[in-house]
């Protein structure tokens, strides 16, 4: 009768929150095979009209952004419903759960009214200012109840701290914090020494959520007075910054020390460029002091020396004569760096190069000697240096008698064991460059079958699909072929025939029959050695056999049911049909439906429900699988 009304096993009648309806006549009635018996009750209700309790009428004051919450108990028969009006006039009560408090999919749900008539207000904004109204309503009146909200606001205030004047380079980021507190929440935008007011981020500047300003890149332009401003109904604060930029001093080549010194080689004949790049700010000037102390102020065009714009010293057809030093000096307001070249000019020279350069592989057997190559060419020859799989590095100048190295560079492993697998890096160098190649060193396994072999024949029931799995580790990877029963080899994945053979060394046998009886064997090679296996298969399959047949003659009566048990085994599972009197088939797949009727029933029983005499004959049951059939047959009389 619904959750609100039960009936207890005892015969009670129970009836949870009683309305105007529940009143009147109820009939309790005790009923059984001998007879009836009832008694009559009468319900009456006491009715009263909403009232709200502790009404009054009272002003609330709460801090902006803060939670508000108001009750509003009410009594009556019937319970009377809650409802608030807000201060916009909208009204909301329990079936709404008060969605109101914005537009559009994400609007944010600011008011919830609970069942017991309480208000809350998650976060108090300047609008939600004004006059709540609660409703307690029955059928017999209504009561009401107005309080009235205050939203308390603060002026903006920003924390000044001590840090108000700024002094950097020039080319570095700037911060200039403003931190602020206010309700509502402050308005902040900032006044630039150029007069424009940014409260957002544009170009070099940054304007962050915390009120913070990041100046990229700061220039001399950039120097000057800073204010942040931050303003609400309440008021306005203002913090301001002093910054003053300073040029900064030249870099060369991302170099910022006074004088860097370093080592350049160039091959005779050649073309050789000798990199200044400055920088700085402001953006500095760029000279080339020559070895003849002749001062060259970029741009310059000579014969054989060119300086371009971008301070690069350019010397064609270099002689043995320009081995000397070259001063490059950058100036601006921030100071002087100087890059010190010293050049030395060598006959015709050849970098390194690898023999073989490709990255190689080498699989050692353990405890036998392995060599890893690293043959090189150059001028002048290079010098050959080996990092170990541990990192370091060989020779080093230490006595290390697990490694030699030959005449040709290669490293010399006498007796190769698991810890000397890794990674082999070779590296030659001479005055010209510096190559390096990847030689990775393995212990060579001799494969070994991982797959679990019971011992025995594995059995499979004919027309089923056969998996014989033939997993195999050894380094090299091992490869894997199968042998099956007639001689052919299958040594690649492949599918041949009802044969697949499968990345991972598996052999599927697809829809097996008696003809696939036989060993197969798995061969796992690599260049260490081999391992296999041989698993015997027994594919299992036999023709049917009828094992409960039904009684070679049936008397029965005319409407009795009648069953004709027929149970067959052979694999694979035979299919039973029955052949009714009139030769026609019946299996479970098309049932009859004449007025005696027959359907095959489980396992092959044939059901005749109501059996007439035109259902008199003879019944064949026939069981047939790939490998034959076997049949049995009843003669029907009807009476």
């Amino acid at each position: 009768m619904g959750s609100r009304i039960l009936v207890y096993p005892n015969g009670s009648l129970f009836i949870d929150s009683i309305t105007e309806k529940d009143g009147g006549d109820y009939l309790c009635v005790a009923r059984n095979n001998l007879g009836d018996d009832l008694t009559l009750m009468h319900v009456s209700l006491r009715l009263s009209p909403a009232q709200i309790n502790h009404k009054q009428h009272f002003q609330n004051q709460v801090f902006l952004g803060k939670a508000f919450q108001v009750d509003c108990k009410a009594s009556g028969s019937p319970e009377p419903e809650i409802s608030w009006s807000l201060p916009d006039g909208t009204m909301i009560n329990n079936a709404m759960q008060a969605d109101y408090g914005g537009r559009g999919p994400r609007a944010r749900r600011k008011y919830t009214l609970f069942h017991n008539g309480t208000l809350y207000l998650s976060k108090v904004g300047v609008a939600e200012e004004g006059d709540y109204t609660c409703h307690a309503q029955n059928t017999l009146g209504k009561d009401e109840m107005k309080v009235r909200l205050m939203v308390i606001t603060a002026a903006p205030r920003i924390r000044q701290g001590r840090r108000t004047h700024a002094r950097v380079r020039a080319g570095d980021t700037e911060v200039l914090d403003c931190e602020v507190t206010g309700e509502p929440r402050p308005q902040l935008f900032w006044l630039l020494p150029s007069g424009e007011m940014l409260s957002f981020s544009k170009g070099k500047y940054t304007f962050h959520t915390n009120g913070s300003l990041t100046i990229s890149q700061v220039g001399l332009l950039d120097s000057g007075e800073y204010v942040c401003v931050a303003r609400n109904p309440r008021g306005t604060d203002t913090k301001v910054y002093q910054l003053d930029v300073v040029p900064r001093p030249p870099s060369i080549n991302g170099f910022h020390a006074n004088k860097t010194v370093i080592q350049a080689t160039a091959v005779r004949h050649s073309k050789k460029h000798l990199d200044c790049r400055a920088e700085g700010t402001p953006p500095p000037q760029t000279l080339w002091v020559m070895p003849d102390s002749v001062f060259l102020t970029a741009p310059y065009h000579g014969s054989r020396i060119t300086v371009h714009g971008n301070g690069t010293l350019e010397i064609r057809n270099v002689r043995l004569s320009d081995s000397a030093e070259f001063t490059c000096v950058a100036r601006n307001a921030g100071g002087e760096s100087m890059l010190v070249v010293r050049l030395q000019v060598l006959e015709m020279l050849r970098r390194p190069t690898f023999q073989n350069p490709r990255n190689e592989r080498v699989v050692a057997q353990r405890g036998q000697p392995a060599a890893l190559n690293c043959s090189v060419d150059g001028n002048p020859p290079p010098e050959i240096i080996w990092f170990l799989p541990n990192g370091a590095r060989f020779p080093d100048g230490t006595h290390n008698s697990g490694y030699r190295m030959a005449h040709n560079g290669s490293l010399l492993i006498p007796k190769a064991t698991r810890e000397d697998v890794g990674r082999y890096r070779c590296a030659a160098r001479n005055q010209v460059g510096y190559i390096e190649k990847l030689i990775l060193l393995d212990i060579g396994q001799k494969p070994v079958i991982l797959t679990y072999s019971p011992g025995g024949p594995i059995y499979s029931v004919a027309g089923k699909s056969l998996s014989l799995h033939c997993v195999s580790d050894g380094s090299p990877k091992p490869e894997v072929r199968w042998t099956v029963p007639s001689g052919h080899v299958l040594d690649r994945p492949q599918t041949h025939g009802r044969y697949i053979l499968q990345e991972n060394g598996t052999l599927v046998i697809r829809e097996a029959t008696a003809h696939d009886r036989g060993n197969y064997v798995c061969k796992a090679h690599n260049s260490v050695g081999q391992a296999q296996i041989t698993v015997p298969v027994m594919v299992v399959a036999y023709p049917p056999r009828i094992t409960s047949r039904p009684p070679r003659s049936v008397l029965t009566r005319t409407g009795e049911a009648l069953q004709l048990r027929c149970v067959a085994l052979g694999v694979p599972k035979p299919e039973i049909t029955w052949e009714m009197p009139d030769h026609s088939p019946l299996s479970r797949a098309s049932v009859r439906t004449t007025q005696g009727g027959g359907a095959p029933g489980p396992q092959g029983t044939l059901v005749i429900p109501n059996p007439q005499t035109w259902d008199s004959g003879t019944y064949t049951c026939t069981a047939k699988n790939p490998l034959g059939s076997d049949s049995a047959t009843t003669s029907l009389q009807v009476i």
